[in-house]
């Protein structure tokens, strides 16, 4: 099938044609000497497309997973500043830049494993494997349908009316209100970095390492003019979430004026970006975008919540959250009563809570990729919030929550088990199996996939070891003991255990396998013996 496959759009080619009919992209085409050549072959089953686009730290690809047969997009730890491609592919280290080549793809493992938790939000474009090759690290994650939010506002005109931004913003605020909540900064939120998918929902891609959207690092700056807040272009400047309030303000505002706001480093002052009178839009809804593009950015909206709170209210409401602010800038205690403020904070609490609500119940569905599980549809899965409409269809006690169970069957078990489940349920190893599939996959589950659980439950699993006569699975990232484990139900034996105490090179944490002796993918037969390389942390002494 691989000779079929167009390397532009990964679609099924026509025999004997000289270009695809879907994208135009050359049956011959190549990419750029210094990427990785299309048709070459990550992890045994991604198949490497042609690069779609490049920033600071890595560059990306669209591919084809070999085993599940779906198109992905593959992202590849490339910082170009730092390294070199060699003939055989792999990525190595520029002379004396060794040690920040690695601290930096361990920031790329830990942002890229962040993501992957987060795949439960319809906004995330969602990250299904992660693994090191080549001497460089790659997520794989579904390819996202749709197009940017540049092209789409375009296409309707050039601007977008203000109901028409408050459909698609709001449930992309309150998402990423929750990303904000784990501690993780997008810092390049764009028209560009912005997917409008087929369903009309807004979909956010592209996270980097926080050192390529800022400058004064020692990896290639990528910062989107009119959309990096002034404090990404300062430096020794630590970014906050007001920066990421920025980035989304000034997109809400292209999407209204169809117009790139003026680049961050060349604006003297708060006001200075105007939106046109004669635009139908709300005046409140003006003023919190203003207020959230200010360039001082501790006078700027702190926080996407606030944000979100000021454009889902009525004018009158949001006119005393103005009140309110004016008086606080001012350094003066506001004048109302108490009574007035317990009733703005009552109605602001009950126009945010309507509006999460939902969203939550309409918008915040979980996907299944097509090529996973036994189905071929898109059906969406519930989500594990306890406003999810499925979870309030109780099936056991009253006032009991149930949540549809997590397909896990033919994912890889490290992976499954460090992502988010339905219903927050725990994956639990029961045992290995001989089947045909890859050792390390997912072969069975209890409860089944589709079945009803209630939060928190436990959904036990069968590992493959493959065949009698294998390879080496690949146990990078793997739980030491579980790996040991894995190793004996394959007939084989741990011959030592090699403790890294310098620190991961991956960025793997405590009691996790480092690398293996076979490698993955070399020949493995039964009554083999096996090293294992596992981190070790524990000799760092406690802070006092």
């Amino acid at each position: 099938m691989e000779q079929n496959l167009c390397m532009g759009c990964m679609t099924a080619l026509p025999e004997g044609a000289s270009n695809c009919p879907h994208c135009g992209y050359p049956v011959g085409g190549v990419n750029p000497g210094e990427y990785l050549p299309v048709r070459t072959v990550l992890a045994g089953r991604y198949l490497v497309g042609r690069v779609l686009e490049i920033s600071g730290d890595s560059a990306v690809y669209i591919g084809y997973d070999q085993q599940e047969q779906g198109v992905i997009t593959l992202r590849e730890f490339f910082p170009r500043n730092m390294s070199l491609r060699r003939g055989n592919g792999e990525l190595v280290a520029g002379e004396g830049k060794e040690e920040m080549f690695a601290v930096y793809r361990a920031k790329f493992l830990t942002v890229a494993r962040a993501v992957a938790r987060l795949r439960d939000l319809l906004v995330v474009v969602p990250s299904y494997d992660i693994f090191a090759e080549l001497g460089t690290a790659y997520t794989v994650a579904e390819f996202c349908e749709g197009e940017s939010l540049e092209k789409y506002v375009a296409a309707q005109g050039g601007r977008l009316p203000a109901d028409e931004v408050r459909r698609l913003f709001l449930p992309f605020l309150s998402a990423l209100s929750t990303i904000h909540g784990t501690g993780l900064l997008h810092l390049g939120i764009s028209p560009k970095n912005v997917l409008v998918d087929g369903e009309g929902n807004l979909r956010l891609k592209n996270f980097s390492i926080p050192e390529t959207r800022t400058v004064n690092t020692a990896c290639e700056p990528h910062l989107i003019a009119g959309y990096a807040a002034p404090e990404q272009y300062r430096e020794e400047t630590e970014c906050t979430p007001a920066a990421d309030v920025y980035g989304v303000a000034a997109t809400m505002f292209f999407a209204l004026t169809g117009h790139h706001p003026t680049e961050a480093t060349k604006r003297k002052k708060s006001n200075d970006l105007m939106i046109p009178a004669n635009l139908e839009i709300p005046d409140h809804i003006r003023d919190s975008l203003l207020r959230a593009l200010r360039v001082d950015a501790q006078r700027r909206t702190q926080t996407v919540d606030r944000l979100l709170s000021e454009v889902t209210a009525t004018s009158a409401v949001a006119a005393l959250i103005r009140e309110e602010e004016e008086a606080e800038d001012e350094d003066k205690a506001p004048r109302q009563s108490t009574a007035k403020y317990l009733w703005i904070s009552f109605v602001a609490a009950f126009i945010v809570l309507a509006v999460v609500m939902v969203f939550l119940l309409n918008a915040f569905d979980v996907f299944r990729f097509p090529w996973q599980g036994s189905g071929t549809t898109t059906e969406p899965e519930d989500t594990d919030s306890a406003l999810s409409t499925s979870a309030t269809e109780s099936t056991t006690r009253p006032g009991e929550l149930t949540f549809t169970v997590t397909d896990l069957k033919g994912r890889v078990y490290a992976v499954a088990k460090e992502s988010p489940v339905s219903g927050q349920m725990q994956i639990v190893l029961k045992g290995f199996v001989y089947s045909d599939m890859e050792p390390g996959v997912i072969v069975s589950q209890s409860p089944e996939a589709g079945e009803r659980g209630t939060q928190g439950a436990v959904i036990e699993v069968m590992v493959s070891i493959g065949s009698a006569d294998t390879v080496m699975p690949n146990l990078v990232g793997w739980d030491a003991e579980h790996a040991k484990m894995l190793l004996q139900a394959m007939g084989c034996t741990v011959a030592d255990t090699l403790w890294l105490q310098g620190g991961s090179d991956l960025g793997l944490e405590s009691g996790q396998v480092e690398r293996t002796e076979p490698k993955a993918g070399e020949p493995l037969r039964y009554g083999d013996s096996v090293v294992l390389t596992v981190v070790d942390y524990s000799w760092i002494p406690d802070e006092e």
